[in-house]
């Protein structure tokens, strides 16, 4: 649960500085996408055909609502971003498989 204000009230004691936040579903994150707008955060924001897009910098269209889905899509973002910070060298494999990421039933 995305506690309000985290990002806009400097008073609360969980408030934090982003730079960047991920919204995996448009509308329950309505909150947290809100407030990052109102700080001028980057929002990647994953999509379905039915979401709406609006205060996102990025859309990343696809199955927003399936576990499967979701798993996959963690795991190739987390595999690039070790890949562009260097920690993946060329050729060498990410070391978790797109299972990890995923929730089992």
């Amino acid at each position: 649960r995305y506690p309000p204000g985290i990002l806009t009230n400097p008073a609360l004691e969980e408030y934090t500085e982003v730079k960047i936040m991920v919204i995996t579903d448009p509308w329950p994150d309505r909150n947290a996408l809100n407030d990052a707008v109102k700080s001028g955060v980057v929002v990647i924001g994953l999509c379905d055909t039915n979401n709406q897009s609006n205060g996102m910098d990025l859309v990343v269209p696809c199955n927003n609502k399936g576990k499967k889905s979701l798993g996959l899509i963690y795991w190739i973002v987390a595999r690039e971003y070790t890949k562009n910070r260097g920690l993946l060298k060329e050729g060498e494999s990410f070391q978790y498989a797109p299972e990890d990421f995923a929730e089992e039933d």
